[in-house]
């Protein structure tokens, strides 16, 4: 197998849990070209760091006509595809327009497979993502954890963004975000988890990841938290922040891409994740020191003191 083309959208989250399919394919052909179609930005923490070779942006105008029915498709997008042995799709299809249209192309084999999760489905959703590669008798038989691998340029941005810390200083970061506000623990309770942690040990520094989507309650936060030891860690790129994340001594955050991204930063790392109405069997990162908390019957009713006694707990270790 020479060239493989990965079809993947979705958010960072989902490009994460799919991280483990692509550990298949890069174990069973080390020397393949690997190249995604999806999300440039998000796939950096892929690129060149073990699992893709290259990214094109899938928000380009002449792909639009994949999803019509008799479409003239532009050549330059036929050539692209049909120079691939190997094409995966994890695009949204229901009326099969895109895989019709991919055919048309000519690459060498077309896999398919869909982009939502059953809600029945019992195990972590890598083991989902990973039955693509079924027909090329291809199992995530053992670990679907994700990881990611930074490069020597990775750490020495993350050491220049850390630079100004003293020395002794244990960073404890926390992402506030999520894809959705019921998926939230409210701004409230991270303010006062924040005053309660600092004041409990005088050698953490919060560490306050913000996405571009985190605005509202990160600037809340920043608000409540002014007198305390705090570091904003702001629309970093994403393998300088996972990289930040690892030297960190715990995560917490809530069910989104940011929470998988730490999971995926260091196995040595502890994780915290909060959960409200999604699966965490399906949705937590799948690896060991990962702690869940639930909210019964929602997020918002998790308490304060829960959170604050597993984190000094695992602070402790």
């Amino acid at each position: 197998m020479k060239k493989i083309l990965f079809i993947r959208g979705g958010a960072l989250g989902d490009f994460i849990v799919t991280l483990p399919t692509l550990r298949l394919l890069r174990e069973k052909w080390p020397a393949a070209h690997i190249e995604l179609l999806g999300h440039p930005r998000i796939a950096e923490i892929a690129v060149d760091r073990f699992y893709l070779n290259a990214a094109r942006s899938v928000n380009h105008g002449p792909l639009s006509a994949f999803f019509t029915p008799r479409a003239v498709l532009d050549p330059a997008w036929m050539d692209y595809i049909a120079s691939f042995d190997l094409v995966l799709s994890y695009f949204y299809d229901p009326d099969g327009l895109f895989l019709t249209n991919l055919k048309r192309c000519r690459p060498g084999q077309i896999l398919t497979h869909s982009p939502r999760v059953p809600d029945s489905f019992p195990l972590p959703a890598a083991h989902y993502f990973a039955g693509i590669l079924q027909p090329l008798a291809l199992t995530l038989d053992h670990d679907p954890s994700s990881e990611v691998f930074p490069l020597p340029g990775d750490f020495a941005a993350a050491d220049a963004f850390l630079s100004g810390l003293k020395s002794g200083t244990r960073l404890v970061a926390i992402h506030p975000g999520s894809g959705s506000e019921s998926k939230n623990w409210p701004v409230e309770a991270w303010a006062e988890f924040g005053r309660r942690l600092t004041g409990a040990d005088s050698t953490i520094t919060l560490l306050l990841v913000e996405g571009e989507a985190d605005g509202e309650p990160a600037q809340s936060l920043v608000d409540a938290w002014k007198n305390l030891p705090l570091l904003r860690a702001r629309w970093l790129p994403l393998p300088i922040l996972a990289t930040v994340l690892r030297k960190s001594i715990l995560f917490l955050g809530h069910d989104s891409g940011i929470s998988h991204l730490a999971a995926a930063a260091s196995r040595n790392l502890p994780v915290i994740t909060l959960f409200g109405p999604t699966a965490p069997e399906v949705w937590a990162p799948p690896r060991s020191g990962v702690r869940i908390l639930k909210g019964t019957p929602t997020l918002k009713n998790l308490p304060v003191d829960d959170v604050l006694r597993a984190a000094l707990a695992l602070i402790e270790k």
